[in-house]
Parts: structure tokens; sequence; C-alpha cells
């Protein structure tokens, strides 16, 4: 976990690769704008999809700071929300769905930020629509980098927010001191409003411009350009590399040599049996299942479930409605959250109708208030359990101090193990199994995503709040030591079987993705990859974008550059591509045809090998040096 004094300089930084992908944006919007030969098809924002994209924006980010009860910040929903608003539904949900896929490894932790997907998301589609990109994986992959450059912007202003949400935090201190307690919710609830703007303004600004005349036409005249062609068809084969990122970091979190059979078990069950991601789900839980439960009878003997032991005793004042109220307002545990007490407000806020009922005076009132509204920061559901202890430990009449002491020790545990389990396992394989339907133009596909995301993430939070309160402080006793080891380690070879799945279905799939060149006039090179392993090609790219990610130690920012011009590079000189794109039947003999290479031309050749140096040298000069 960041420390305060890290978490409160972290905004004052804007990194050199922050700057080259504002370049970027800067440069392309330039060129929209001085480019241009006319283009058909697209479409032109009017004033109610204008509100109804920055309004849904808004929703997005509240989603997301009040612990995703709904999910619909995800890209998966988020793009296929905006498909419908802008009257491309199929489009939205395609896009979105791929757009998944790069950002599965990615959640904030501690302190962190990182790039924002929904406000990405919603810009693609958008853009998508504007132009007249096809409803189809193979066009709808080029509008995957396109959502980078604006999540990473989301993500500057939201190290603002998270900067600038003390105000909320002094603010209810005053109130507090002032004895006006009923307050610090409302204050809570209003710390969420600059998050959601952070996702809402920039969409809506995005969203003017589209709805210009004028503006779409230049976007669409620019993609017509031949000179751009090139470029665009580029990009839309380097969107298929960008899934890898997302696999490669979720490796990076849960990786360890011993879990590699795992990775291949789920790598094997998409490219030689060709099977769809709930399946490989539902297969490696069985395997996971099986070995685990084999490895807890070696271990623990009986395979039984642990418990909190005897359910803990001493007067209850408190009813079930203030179990369910605790419950609900747990929801804005994050709702102004700030680098300087991070959750402390939200605590308070979950807090103050417990106080009322346990505290006898003012002065006691106030003192506890004030303790809750302390530094405090782990993960927001099972944050549920630690919420739990300490209603039941005042309940029976724990000090202030004991109970200062639980929430200190127990919010670094929970924080690891509540990330491993919700936002590295549970949300991304649940969106992945989504989008992996999505991707195919299934609407079927988001709401599978929720279907298994609400009901879970819901039902956790919940019981995580009823245990906490039933054991006490008996259950953190269970939830230590090897049994929490345990659960860590099966629940990180299920998540590294499925990211073996998702590497082989949606890192540059055959049917989208081929290498182009010919070994002889009757044998390709993709045929011999074909022949060694099946999706020889996607192992390959993960295994580079873990190497970036995991080894070389490239920042986000540069890993997703890197990638981007890699794929680029590749393309314009003709190595990969859609299939049949660089190659031809250039004569048939006794039946069988002889395919040739097309060469790429000079101009091809000049931006294919800039892209691939300049991607050398962000690698060279982008590593974390060893200490």
């Amino acid at each position: 976990m960041r420390t305060k004094e890290k978490a409160q300089n972290r905004w004052l930084s804007f990194s050199a690769p922050m700057l080259f992908i504002y370049a970027m944006v800067i440069t392309l919007a330039i060129t929209l704008h001085v480019t241009g030969v006319y283009a058909q098809g697209g479409i032109i924002l009017n004033p109610l999809q204008i509100a109804a994209l920055t309004i849904f924006a808004f929703i997005c980010g509240l989603d997301y700071i009040w612990v995703t009860p709904f999910g619909i910040w995800r890209p998966t929903i988020a793009g296929t929300v905006t498909g419908i608003i802008v009257g491309q539904p199929l489009l939205g949900l395609i896009t979105g769905s791929l757009i998944e896929f790069t950002f599965l490894g990615l959640f904030t932790i501690g302190g962190g930020t990182v790039p924002e997907a929904a406000s990405g998301t919603i810009v693609a589609v958008t853009l998508g629509a504007i132009i007249g990109v096809a409803a189809t994986p193979e066009e709808a992959a080029v509008l995957v980098p396109i959502a980078w450059p604006v999540a990473a912007l989301t993500m500057n202003i939201e190290i603002l927010v998270r900067a600038g949400d003390a105000i909320f935090t002094h603010w209810a201190d005053s109130e507090i001191a002032k004895g006006n307690y009923e307050r610090v919710g409302l204050i809570n609830i209003l710390g969420a409003i600059p998050w959601a703007l952070s996702r809402a303004i920039p969409v809506g600004i995005f969203a003017a411009l589209g709805a210009s005349p004028t503006v779409a036409e230049a976007i669409r005249k620019a993609i017509e350009d031949p000179s751009v062609q090139p470029i665009w068809n580029a990009m839309a084969v380097a969107g298929w590399w960008m899934p890898a990122l997302g696999v490669a970091l979720l490796l990076r979190i849960f990786y360890r040599p011993e879990y590699l059979p795992y990775f291949i078990w789920g790598f094997v069950l998409v490219a030689y049996f060709n099977l769809s991601l709930l399946a490989v789900a539902i297969l490696s839980t069985v395997l996971v299942g099986a070995i685990y439960i084999a490895r807890w009878v070696v271990q623990f003997g009986e395979f039984k479930l642990p418990t909190g032991g005897e359910e803990a005793v001493g007067e209850r004042i408190l009813t079930k409605g203030d179990l369910i109220k605790a419950f609900w307002l747990s929801w804005f545990i994050q709702s102004s959250w700030n680098y300087e007490r991070m959750m402390g407000t939200g605590y308070a806020h979950g807090m103050y109708h417990i106080e009322k009922k346990l505290r006898k005076t003012p002065e006691e009132l106030k003192e506890w208030m004030t303790m809750h509204t302390e530094f405090y920061n782990t993960e927001p559901h099972l944050h549920n359990i630690i919420l739990g202890m300490t209603i039941a430990m005042e309940e029976r009449g724990s000090d202030i101090e004991t109970i200062r002491a639980i929430k200190t020790a127990l919010m670094g545990p929970f924080a690891g193990l509540g990330d491993s389990i919700m936002w590295f396992t549970l949300l991304p394989i649940a969106f992945a199994i989504g989008a992996s339907i999505g991707a195919q133009g299934n609407f079927l596909g988001p709401l599978l995503a929720l279907i298994i995301w609400v009901p879970a993430s819901w039902l956790i939070k919940y019981y995580s709040l009823i245990y906490g309160y039933k054991y006490g402080d008996r259950l953190a006793e269970v939830l230590s030591g090897e049994y929490l080891k345990f659960f860590r380690d099966a629940i990180a070879a299920f998540a590294v079987a499925m990211m073996g799945g998702i590497g082989a279905s949606y890192v540059v799939p055959p049917v989208f993705v081929q290498l182009q060149l010919w070994v002889t006039p009757t044998q390709s090179l993709q045929g011999i990859f074909n022949m060694i392993l099946p999706r020889l090609l996607a192992l390959l790219i993960v295994l580079y974008a873990y190497w970036l990610v995991s080894k070389r130690g490239l920042s986000l920012s540069l890993t997703v550059i890197v990638l981007f011009l890699t794929g680029i590079g590749f393309t314009l000189l003709h190595f990969i591509g859609a299939p049949g794109a660089y190659y031809e039947v250039y004569d048939t003999v006794n039946g069988v045809s002889l395919y040739r290479w097309i060469p790429p031309t000079i101009g091809e050749i000049i931006g294919g090998l800039i892209s691939l140096i300049v991607a050398f040298i962000l690698i060279v000069i982008g590593g974390k040096k060893k200490e």
C-alpha cells in the first residue's frame, strides 16, 4: 500500500510517456482538420445524444467510486450502452468487448491510478459511429488503440480529484467538531461528484466536438485519405495486440513458476479444442477445485471450510435493521476517497447510526466519530468484514484504542486478499467471459457478465458484514496464516488458467490476424506456426507483453505505446495482417495454388522501421534499473 506522503505527492508528477500520449492526440487532432478526401457514412451527434453520453459518463463515474455495484463502467457494458445512445448498438457491443480485454488487469489499488476504461470506451465507440466503422470485429479492432489516450487523459484528471477531494474530508471534520454528525453522510456522498465529473467532462467535450458537421466531416475525410489508409489498417491489426496487455498485467500479479501448468491448460483448451472462455472457466474450476481439495486434505486433514468458531457473546444492542443499513451505507465507503485519509470519511459515514445508539454522551460520540475519520484504506468489499468486527466489538464494550488497532492491523491483509479475489479474479474473468461472447455480436455477453459479477459481488459484500459481526475478532484469526495463503494460491491458479484461455482466444486470433510471409509458394509461415502450436503467434505476443511489464519493468503507459508501435511496425512491413492482406495467388500448378508475398511500399517500409526503432528505444530507455 502507498504511504500517505507518496500518495499526496503523486498528483504533482506528469511522466514523459503521458506527455508523449498527449502529443499523439494533439497531432491526430490537427491532422484530422487538414487532410481529406470525401467520405461516406457515419453520423453526426444531436444535442440529445451529447447530453445522454455526458450523463452516462457521469453515471459510470458514480458506479466506479461507489464500489461497482452494477459494473456499468466496464468496457463491455459502457460500449454497449454508448452504441445504443449513438444508434449503433452492435458496433458498441463489439468495440466495448474488444476494449475489455485490454483493461483486464487494470484496477486501482492503494493510492495508485490507472487509465480509466469507461471514458476511453465511450469516446472510441462514438468516434467509430461518427466515421462509419463497420460493426464487425475486424473493423472495430481499429478503435481499440483509440480508447487508451482518452483513458490516460481521464486518469490524470482523476489524480487531481483524488487530491482535491480532501476538501470534503475537512468539511466533515468541521461538522463533527460542531456536533452536526448527520451532515457527514451528505458530505461523503457529495465527494463522489468530482469523480463522476472527471469522466463526464472529457466525454462531453468530445461529444460536443463530434456534433459539429465540420469536425465530423474532417474526421471522415482523414480516415479515407489514401495516405492514411495503410496506417489505419495497421491500427486495426495493432488493436488485436492490445489484449496481451491485460493478460500480461494479470500474470504479473498472479504468476509463479508452479502455475505454468495451469496457464498451459487454459491455452491448450482454446488452441487445440477451440473452447469458449465460459467452457474454460468451468473446466478450470473443476481442475483447480479437485487439485486444491486434495491438497487441503493432505495439509489440513478432512476437507471442511473453516468457521469463526463460537459466535461472539455479549449484550446485543443493535438490531438486524442496523446491520442492513450498515450494508447499504458500505457502498459509499469510497465516495469521498482522497490522498489524505482515503476512506476515512466514508467509514465515519457508515458508523454514525451505530455510534448514535452506542454512545452515552455527546463528548463520547464526538470522540468516536472523529476516530472513524482517521486514515483508513482497504478493499471495499472485504472492508465489510472489518466493519462487522468493529461493530460487534464496540457493541460488546471494546475501547477506542482497541478498535483503532483492529482497523489499522486488518486493513492491509484484507486489502491484499480482497484485491486478489474481487478486482483481479472475479471482475476480470466475469467480464472477459461476457466480452468473449459480446465480441461475436451476441448481446447475451454483457448480460452474462452482469449475471456473474452483480450477485457474486453483492453476496460477498453482504456476508462479509454478517460474518464479521457474528464472529467478531475470532474471524480474523481464521482468515490468516495457512488458510489465507491456501485460498489465495487456489485463486491465483484459477486466474492463471483463465489468462491462458484469454491469451489464446483474443490476442491476434488467426481468423483476423495472420503471419503474411510464405516460406515456399505452397507453405506459409503461419502454417508452420500452426503445426508447431496453434495460436503460437498469440503466445509469443503475450510473452512479449509480460516481458515488457514484468521483466523489463516498463511503465503501463510505455508498455501501451511499445505494444502499439510494434504491432504497427510489423503490419506496415507486411509481416502480419488480415488473412490475405499481403499475399496473393500468382499461379496454379496441377490444381495447387502458388502464393507469393506482397512487399511493402517505400513509405510503408519507412513508417514500419520508424515504429520499430522508436519501440526499441523506448524499451531500452524505459526499463527500470535493477537495484
